[in-house]
């Protein structure tokens, strides 16, 4: 063989050598999946090696309350659950037990979801019961707080405190009665939250091992 077809030979196996570690070293892209229309539908998953992709992921505004005011979330990725704490749901996503496995290290900002208990709202509900919002879990397993082991997108809105983008840690609080629910639609504030616990007409701060990606964006005119 002549110097210069080994040469070629040599630099045509070079190439194809590297582009197959590179394929076994890509990273797997995570599915998108971020609504579900109905219980039996298919359940969306995070990579939980990848959770910082958002390739796939869909985006849109969902509202929230933030210091008296309407605000938009801008949800960029889907959600996120890892256990332990164990899961009866496929989602993993458990609400009265910490999460030990975050998404990011160091400090993670909080948000609290505020679930209505043995009503139903008149109005200032961000995510309506069962409809799934927008990179959502579609079920939740609520066994550790006396609920069912699998409950489909249950209703409730949400309340932020600082105005700071990734992700963020929720907080479930379960509001007792159709009056404590106006009063904290009226306020849009965690002060007013808190004043309700003090005097029990709201439930205490439940943890979950749930984590949300949104970016706070402009008030607007919503409820």
């Amino acid at each position: 063989m002549s110097s210069r077809l080994t040469c070629m030979y040599r630099l045509v196996t070079s190439v194809v050598l590297v582009s197959a570690l590179g394929g076994a070293c890509a990273a797997p892209e995570r599915s998108n999946g971020s609504r579900a229309s109905s219980p039996g539908d298919p359940t969306p998953q995070f990579d939980a090696d990848n959770p910082n992709s958002a390739a796939g992921d869909a985006k849109g505004i969902i509202h929230g309350w933030l210091d008296g005011q309407t605000v938009d979330l801008r949800y960029t990725r889907l959600y996120f659950c890892a256990a332990p704490p164990t899961s009866a749901v496929s989602t993993g996503c458990e609400v009265g037990a910490p999460a030990t496995v975050s998404p990011r290290s160091g400090p993670i900002p909080k948000i609290y979801a505020l679930a209505p208990v043995g009503f139903v709202p008149d109005s200032g509900v961000h995510c309506p019961g069962g409809t799934v919002c927008l990179n959502h879990p579609p079920v939740l397993d609520l066994s550790r707080v006396n609920g069912p082991s699998s409950v489909f997108a249950p209703a409730h809105s949400h309340i932020i405190t600082d105005v700071e983008s990734g992700w963020h840690e929720t907080i479930n609080i379960r509001v007792r009665s159709r009056e404590a629910w106006n009063d904290i639609a009226a306020a849009k504030t965690l002060t007013r939250v808190r004043e309700l616990q003090a005097l029990g007409q709201v439930g205490p701060d439940i943890p979950t091992n749930v984590y949300f990606f949104f970016e706070v964006q402009a008030p607007n005119s919503q409820p």
